[in-house]
């Protein structure tokens, strides 16, 4: 393949391994376990899981969720703090509605309705939609979290990035041609605990819903 493919395959190896890399860190900084890989958010001992509310159905979200989720969000990170969710959760996000008085408005539908874009933000906060948020009803399946509070350790300098090399020597009675990737890096969330405010409930820039069965 490598001599008769009319494309340069080794160029396109390197471009989709990079990619694979890339999916890979970005789910071990949101749900790695910390042993032998960095350790994710949902993970960490600073993360606040927010109850349900009582006699919430089964693998549901409501608007006092998100509610109850932004009053456990340190308010430092306000300015940054982004929703990291499944896909599995948009039709709740679509059917949310807030009572008001005998009525209602909905929460995340524009004016518009369906005739109109969907909001990307939620509560003025970007949806980053991601497949390593668990799905909709498990704990993970929407968080709320500043980034910046998170610490990377990666190699600078000479050898940084992804190391490429490759062999025909491994596989040479088998005429294929190996190739390595090589990325190093670890991260693990800045804050070791929960902040405990003078008055009021613990905060954190890692909050997510707790399991609702």
């Amino acid at each position: 393949l490598l001599e008769d493919s009319p494309i340069s395959m080794e160029p396109l190896l390197t471009k989709k391994s990079g990619n694979v890399i890339k999916w890979k860190v970005d789910e071990a900084m949101l749900a790695g376990t910390g042993v032998g890989q960095p350790l994710g958010v949902l993970n960490c001992p600073a993360l606040i899981p927010v109850n349900k509310q009582a006699g919430q159905a089964a693998a549901t979200i409501v608007w006092q969720n998100i509610a109850d989720m932004w009053s456990r969000l340190h308010p430092a990170s306000i300015p940054n703090a982004v929703w990291v969710a499944n896909n599995s959760i948009f039709s709740q996000l679509m059917g949310m509605a807030m009572a008001v008085g005998t009525g209602g408005a909905p929460v995340y539908l524009p004016a518009n309705g369906f005739s109109a874009k969907p909001y990307d933000t939620l509560m003025g906060k970007r949806i980053i939609w991601s497949e390593h948020s668990s799905v909709l009803g498990q704990q993970g399946d929407i968080a709320l979290i500043e980034w910046t509070q998170y610490m990377v350790g990666q190699k600078r300098g000479a050898g940084a990035g992804i190391k490429t090399a490759s062999s025909i020597h491994l596989m040479f009675l088998y005429d294929q041609t190996a190739f390595r990737f090589v990325f190093r890096m670890d991260g693990q969330p800045w804050w070791p605990t929960v902040f405990t405010p003078k008055n009021g409930n613990t905060q954190s820039p890692f909050i997510t819903l707790k399991k609702r069965e």
